[in-house]
């Protein structure tokens, strides 16, 4: 083989290990994600209930998010494949793309308190459209059946326009959904490559 040939050939060795690091790195979010599924969407669900009693006041609304947040954390901690190197290039803008997400969340009904607007007016049809781009983003990291999500996510902003006193629920259902069933469908992903 000549040196030529040879580079040629480790590029491509080395494309493979990083696409198969990515892979995994990808694939170890799937558990994460099914139990936040759970916690993420109970706590969409709370706020529904809050707001439908009539609470107006941030602080059962802190205290619901501050649970789900350890909640996470908890699973963070519990299933995040530890003792490999440094996280790869995918695994960072996993994390930042969905660190931003909850942060625009977050900064969304922190907005819509300060202007006094009925957060049943407000809030869940700009955080789908929040939840639509990070869906859009993980499609352009990650492959195209990830916009499927983003254009459910998008859709259902405008479903919010037409029913405002459901937003909260159907943001809670939809949340559930794409999340444990993208969480799902990566720790399958998971299980076919170890079993190859």
């Amino acid at each position: 083989m000549e040196r030529e040939e040879a580079a040629v050939a480790l590029a491509l060795l080395r494309k493979v290990v990083a696409q198969a690091r990515d892979d995994t790195a990808v694939q170890n979010f799937g558990v994460i994600w099914m139990c936040s599924a759970f916690s993420n969407g109970g706590g969409f669900a709370a706020t529904h209930v809050l707001l439908s009693r009539g609470h107006l006041q941030p602080a059962p609304y802190v205290a619901v998010w501050a649970v789900v947040f350890l909640l996470n954390g908890v699973f963070i901690l519990a299933f995040k494949k530890k003792g490999h190197a440094s996280p790869s290039f995918i695994e960072r803008q996993m994390w930042a793309v969905w660190n931003t997400c909850v942060v625009a969340l977050a900064l969304t009904a922190v907005i819509n308190y300060l202007m006094g607007i009925s957060t049943m007016l407000f809030m869940p049809a700009v955080a789908s459209l929040i939840t639509a781009m990070t869906f859009a983003t993980m499609g352009a990291l990650m492959g195209k059946w990830w916009y499927l999500a983003a254009g459910v996510w998008a859709a259902m902003a405008l479903v919010m326009g037409i029913v405002p006193g459901l937003q909260f629920a159907l943001f809670a259902v939809l949340w559930w959904l794409t999340q444990g069933t993208s969480g799902y469908l990566l720790h399958r992903a998971k299980l076919r490559a170890s079993a190859a």
